[in-house]
């Protein structure tokens, strides 16, 4: 098996989501919750790679005009030193340095930055992009297709299982469907520790812990099965769970891990 390594992974801030913890696990009580919605980006030999792109930077100036009813669905705190062009300068590259950008899925709060990297490589699971233009009647709150649109003539693949990305064993593309049709996660071998970070196959810790899933979920059955793989390769395979929208894992986990 080979045994390549990247070298580090910076975990980007991005808009901070207040939503109900109902929204997030099935059960769980409808008290508000603030979550973050990061993006990662991961230094590889042979090239940068981001993980979501997060919240599209419109709604800074006007959240209602470009988010519409899940603005007020959906408050928000974000400011415009922390959108992601400026998140990715500060860590000392630009984004036009991106080579590939992995999107988890299509939803709102983390498709909305495709269209700073138009020289990228775009990776999305396999359904994902036809679902994302015409979701379910009663899922279309969730995409917005202006965050899409700009991004047709980019270059995609989509990908139905797994795949090592660079042949090397560093950064692995997880198919982990359930949550939408094409939902993915990523496993990421630095230096010092494995890292799998999961999107929205996992919303909680304690969805995770539980194995309960989410219920906007559009196959409970495929989610609940991803859900269950990502907990077994944290407990058999050693991986470093990091929960994209946990508030806890977001502010307990280095912000630039190697």
């Amino acid at each position: 098996m080979a045994e390549g390594r990247a070298r580090k992974i910076w975990a980007l801030p991005g808009a901070t989501v207040s939503i109900p913890r109902s929204l997030l696990m099935v059960g769980a009580e409808p008290t508000i919750v603030k979550v973050p919605t990061p993006s990662f980006l991961i230094e590889h030999p042979k090239g940068l790679v981001l993980f979501d792109t997060g919240c599209n930077p419109k709604i800074l100036d006007d959240p209602v005009a470009y988010w519409g009813p899940m603005a007020a669905a959906m408050p928000f705190e974000w400011n415009k030193s922390e959108t992601l062009d400026k998140q990715i300068e500060r860590v000392g590259y630009k984004p036009g340095d991106v080579k590939y950008v992995v999107l988890s899925h299509g939803h709102l709060d983390h498709a909305g930055g495709l269209a700073y990297f138009p020289k990228a490589k775009f990776i999305a699971g396999a359904g994902e992009l036809r679902y994302a233009y015409w979701p379910d009647p009663d899922r279309r709150w969730a995409f917005i297709l202006e965050d899409l649109i700009p991004t047709r003539g980019f270059d995609w693949i989509e990908l139905g299982q797994d795949q090592d990305l660079f042949g090397d064993g560093a950064i692995t593309f997880l198919y982990t469907p359930g949550h939408t049709p094409g939902e993915c996660s990523i496993l990421v071998n630095l230096p010092n520790r494995r890292v799998l970070i999961t999107g929205d196959t996992v919303h909680t810790r304690a969805s995770l812990e539980n194995e309960v899933s989410m219920p906007l979920s559009v196959d409970h059955g495929q989610a609940m099965a991803s859900l269950k793989r990502i907990k077994m390769m944290r407990d058999l395979g050693g991986a470093q769970i990091w929960i994209t929208h946990d508030p806890d894992d977001w502010k307990e986990y280095p912000h630039q891990l190697d």
